[in-house]
C-alpha cells in the first residue's frame, strides 16, 4: 500500500462495501419531492442526472433547498412570525429552480474523482472547501459512490502512518492550525432563521451560537439538517436553542464539541471522527469561541506536508 495519503485511490480511503447506495434523481424532481427523498434517505446531499442521459452533473445539497424555501416561504419579511413551509410558493417546480446560478455554491462545483488514481487532484479540491466528489470508476469495477472530506479524516486518524513527516501528537498550535481568525457566531436569542441566514451570507456550513456573555452553548451546521421535514423548518421562527431543541440530534448540537490550542493533532483527529462532525471549536477558560479547525483545514495542512 502506499506510504503517503496523495497516492492512495479512493477505495483504499473508505470501504466502499460500507457505503450506502448512491441514491440520484432525475432533473425532473421537484423541489418538494427532493427535500422527501433527503430525509427518508438520511442523506443531506442529492446527486443529478442530467436532462439526457444517466451522467451525475451535480449535487444539490440540504442548504441549497433550506435556503430556496426560506426564501419562498418568507419572502422580502426579515423578521417573519411564521413560516408556513406547505404554503411556499414554487415548492413544486423542478429541482434546478434551487440553483443560484453561483459558481462559488458546492452544488455548481461538482468534481469526479477517476477511482483507478490516486487522490491527491481530489484533496487539493477539498482543500479548497469543496467537501464531497463523486468517485466513477471507468472500468465499471465498483459502482459511483462520493468520497467527502470525513472519509479522508477517518482514514487518517486510523492510519497517521500515511503522513510520515506529522507529529500527531504536537498541539493543534505548535502546526499552525490555530490562526485566531475572526469567527462568525449566532446569538442565541436570534431567530433560528436569522443565524441560517448568517450562515449562508457568509458562505459557512457551520456557525457556532453563543450567549450574552458569549459562552459556546450551541452549534448549528448543514450536516445537523439531516431528515429535515416541513414541519422543522416551520421552527425556524424559534429562538435558536429551541429550534436546534427540537431536532433529533439535539444533545450534539447544544453541547458541541470544543478543544485547545494545546489539544493535539491526535486528539482532535479522535475528536472529530468519534463524534462524526466537521469542526471542532477552539475555545478558551470563559468558553469564549476564539477559533475553529474545520475539515477543510486539515485537509490543506495536510498536503502541504
Amino acid at each position: 500500500m502506499p506510504s503517503n495519503l496523495v497516492e492512495l485511490l479512493p477505495t483504499e480511503i473508505c470501504e466502499v462495501t460500507s457505503k450506502p447506495s448512491l441514491v440520484v434523481e432525475r432533473p425532473t424532481i421537484t423541489v418538494r419531492e427532493a427535500l422527501r427523498k433527503m430525509a427518508d434517505n438520511n442523506i443531506v446531499s442529492l446527486p443529478i442526472y442530467s436532462h439526457d442521459s444517466d451522467n451525475i452533473v451535480t449535487i444539490v445539497n440540504i442548504i441549497d433547498i433550506l435556503n430556496y424555501i426560506i426564501k419562498e416561504a418568507v419572502s422580502d419579511e426579515k423578521l417573519p412570525s411564521s413560516i408556513h413551509s406547505e404554503k411556499a410558493r414554487n415548492l413544486d417546480k423542478q429541482i434546478e429552480t434551487v440553483m443560484t446560478l453561483d459558481s462559488d455554491q458546492e452544488s455548481y462545483r461538482i468534481f469526479k474523482t477517476d477511482a483507478n488514481e490516486g487522490i491527491k487532484k481530489t484533496l487539493e479540491k477539498f482543500s479548497k472547501r469543496l467537501h464531497r466528489s463523486l468517485v466513477i470508476d471507468y472500468d465499471n469495477k465498483v459502482p459511483p459512490f462520493i468520497l467527502t472530506q470525513s472519509d479522508v479524516i477517518k482514514y487518517v486518524q486510523a492510519h497517521p502512518e500515511c503522513l510520515p513527516t506529522i507529529d500527531f501528537k504536537s498541539s493543534l498550535r505548535s502546526l499552525g492550525l490555530i490562526r485566531d481568525r475572526e469567527i462568525v457566531i449566532g446569538h442565541d436569542n436570534e431567530s433560528a432563521l436569522n443565524v441560517y441566514r448568517g450562515l449562508a451570507e457568509n458562505r459557512l456550513i457551520g456557525i457556532a451560537i453563543v450567549n450574552s456573555e458569549h459562552e459556546l452553548v450551541g452549534n448549528l451546521s448543514a450536516s445537523d439538517l439531516r431528515g429535515l421535514s416541513y414541519e422543522s423548518i416551520d421552527n425556524l421562527v424559534l429562538p435558536v436553542l429551541e429550534f436546534l431543541a427540537k431536532l433529533s440530534n439535539c444533545e450534539n448540537l447544544l453541547k458541541p464539541v470544543t478543544a485547545t490550542p494545546e489539544t493535539s493533532l491526535e486528539m482532535a483527529l479522535k475528536l472529530l471522527t468519534v463524534n462524526r462532525i466537521h469542526r471542532v471549536w477552539i475555545i478558551d477558560d470563559k468558553r469564549h469561541v476564539k477559533d475553529v479547525v474545520t475539515l477543510t483545514d486539515l485537509i490543506s495542512f495536510f498536503i502541504q506536508q
